[in-house]
């Protein structure tokens, strides 16, 4: 989970997310790891971050520690540093996990319908939302985590950034096909856009009354009247 700083030279420095040049025995498993990948090194890798998920969601991450979740992997405590330099970096490879699934969700799925603008707007909503409900407790913990942690706080602000650049695109790909009004401050919008699902989406894991159904289709109304997306363009 590091970047390397250099071009090429022989003595390139590997460095963390922490901003630290990574040094010594475990730095260069991690580089030979990352150099000669085998499937039982990514099982290994991938073990540890599920055990890092569970524990983090039991103990919280200012709590758990890395012996916890070498324990749940059932891995060799020397193991854990071959592929990850301290807490924060597997716990940062959960989030990222989950990004994923996030970016999946919002992405076209093989159940949405060509031209159906408004329809495909709904499932999008309604598949970010059970994927936010999924893993509700992460999502919650980068936002703890994150006040204490700058570079947490870094992905996270990136994460959102990146998202609401792809509403902003949506909104004006659909002004210029005539399918939604053109917006003054299309970039604040998005945001304002991104702001509502994920805000909703972490209280309404709260709510005793949740409805899949009845949430999206009334998120997704909220949605289209802020870009005035034509009804029209939905196929019925």
């Amino acid at each position: 989970m590091s970047i390397k700083s250099g071009t090429g030279n022989a003595e390139e420095k590997r460095i963390t997310r922490g901003g630290h040049i990574a040094t010594g025995t475990s730095a260069e498993r991690r580089a030979k790891t990352a150099k000669n990948g085998t499937q039982r090194s990514a099982s290994t890798r991938q073990a540890l971050i599920d055990a890092a998920h569970d524990v983090f969601i039991e103990m919280g991450y200012f709590d758990a520690r890395v012996s916890d979740i070498v324990k749940r992997a059932d891995v060799a405590h020397g193991s854990f540093y071959t592929y990850f330099p301290s807490k924060r970096e597997v716990f940062q490879a959960v989030v990222d996990q989950v990004g994923v699934l996030i970016a999946n969700a919002v992405a076209t799925q093989p159940d949405d319908a060509r031209g159906d603008v408004y329809g495909n707007l709904e499932r999008a909503n309604r598949r970010y939302l059970r994927v936010h409900h999924q893993h509700s407790r992460i999502l919650a913990l980068v936002e703890q985590v994150a006040t204490a942690d700058d570079e947490i706080q870094k992905t996270r602000l990136a994460a959102r950034a990146k998202h609401v650049a792809r509403i902003e695109r949506t909104i004006s790909h659909l002004a210029d096909r005539g399918l939604a009004e053109p917006d003054d401050d299309t970039h604040t919008t998005a945001g304002a856009l991104v702001s509502m699902l994920s805000s909703f989406a972490h209280w309404s894991t709260l709510d005793p009354d949740y409805d899949e159904d009845r949430v999206s289709v009334a998120l997704t109304r909220i949605w289209a009247r802020a870009i005035k997306l034509r009804r029209q363009s939905a196929t019925t």
